[in-house]
C-alpha cells in the first residue's frame, strides 16, 4: 500500500495480483488511487447472487456448460461464466468463473478472476491477467541472475538507480542476442570470458608483468 501511494501515473493502470493479495484494504488502496484491480481469487470467496451469500465454488456447482461461453486467450480456451455484483469486500465488481475447455467443470478445476473494471470484456480480463506470468518470470530471473534481492543500498535514490541498471541489463541482454533474457545473458557472459582470455593472452605475448595484469583485472 505504501508502494501504491508513492506512484504518480497519469494513465489507466491495472494492478495484477495472484490469490494471496487481493484483500479488501489493498484493493481499496488501488481504487483510491484510481487504479483498477485484476486478480485471481480463492474459490471460497463469498458472492452475493440475488442477495444471498455463497462461496464461489458452491455457486459454481449450479453453473452448467450452456451457461458459459468459450473464450480464447493465447493458446488456451476457457469456459467462462460472468458474475457481476457484490463480492465480500466489494460492492460492485466482475468475477469470472472459468474452467479450461478440456477439463471438467468441477471445483478442483475452477479459476476465479476478479476485475474491478466492469467495462472490460471477458477476453480482456483474462488476457490482462495472463500478463502477470511474464512479470513473475522477470522478477524471478532478476533475483536469480541479476541479484535483485541481494543489493545492500537503502536510500530511495540508490534503490531506483539499481532498479534502472537491472532493467537496462535485462533489455540489453535480449537486444544483444535477439532472443530471450537467459540466452542473452549467457552470450554476454561468454563474450566477457573470451575477452578476458584474449587480454591475458595478449599481455603474456607482450611480456606485461603479472602484477599489472592482475591490477587491470581487479584481482590484485
Amino acid at each position: 500500500m505504501e508502494m501504491l501511494s508513492s506512484l504518480d501515473i497519469r494513465q489507466p493502470v491495472y494492478v495484477l495480483m495472484d490469490s494471496w493479495y487481493p484483500s479488501k484494504a489493498l484493493v481499496g488502496a488501488c481504487l483510491k488511487k484510481g487504479f483498477h484491480v485484476i486478480a485471481m481469487l480463492k474459490t471460497n470467496r463469498i458472492l452475493y447472487p440475488k442477495g444471498t451469500a455463497i462461496q464461489a465454488k458452491e455457486f459454481a456447482k449450479s453453473i452448467e456448460s450452456r451457461d458459459t461461453r468459450l473464450v480464447t486467450v493465447g493458446e488456451e480456451r476457457y469456459r467462462v461464466y460472468r458474475y457481476e455484483g457484490a463480492l465480500n469486500g466489494l460492492k460492485d465488481a466482475v468475477m469470472l468463473l472459468a474452467w479450461k475447455a478440456d477439463q471438467p467443470m468441477t471445483s478442483e478445476h475452477l479459476h476465479c478472476v476478479l476485475s474491478t473494471d466492469r467495462e472490460l470484456s471477458d477476453e480482456d480480463i483474462l488476457r490482462y491477467y495472463a500478463e502477470r506470468w511474464s512479470i513473475e518470470c522477470f522478477f524471478r530471473q532478476a533475483k536469480d541472475q541479476l541479484k535483485l534481492d541481494g543489493y545492500r543500498v537503502r536510500q530511495v535514490r540508490a534503490v531506483k538507480r539499481y532498479w534502472i541498471l537491472v532493467q537496462l541489463t535485462y533489455v540489453y541482454s535480449m537486444f544483444e542476442s535477439n532472443s530471450d533474457f537467459s540466452n542473452g545473458l549467457d552470450l554476454l557472459r561468454t563474450k566477457k570470458a573470451n575477452s578476458m582470455v584474449e587480454f591475458i593472452y595478449s599481455a603474456a605475448k607482450q611480456n606485461i608483468p603479472i602484477d599489472a595484469v592482475k591490477k587491470q583485472l581487479h584481482v590484485a
